[in-house]
């Protein structure tokens, strides 16, 4: 039986063109994520990002580790404040996708 893929590449959004980040995110209860992915030197802080969810959204910890290939990381209520890794919200594309009929 063949394992799904743990990482993932940077994509684009179809309609958009946005960057995009799309990977399985947890172990056991896992959820596919698409988050906008910023430049590695953006800094996003947890609380703004916080403050930017809404009460459907989760917010999402990218720590961006040498050697390693981004990897999302699920956020908790004892998420620190002042983590330094970006924290980043799920994609919403605002663009009408077209279809080609």
């Amino acid at each position: 039986m063949a394992g799904r893929r743990r990482g993932s590449a940077p994509t684009r959004c179809p309609s958009c063109g946005h960057p995009l980040l799309t990977q399985w995110v947890g172990h056991t209860a896992a959820l596919q994520v698409s988050v906008d992915l910023l430049p590695p030197d953006t800094r996003r802080p947890y609380q703004p990002a916080l403050a930017a969810s809404t009460p459907d959204d989760l917010v999402w910890c990218l720590p961006r580790l040498p050697h390693r290939a981004p990897r999302l990381r699920w956020t908790y209520s004892w998420h620190p404040p002042n983590c330094p890794h970006q924290h980043l919200l799920a994609h919403h594309c605002t663009t009408e996708p077209t279809t080609l009929f």
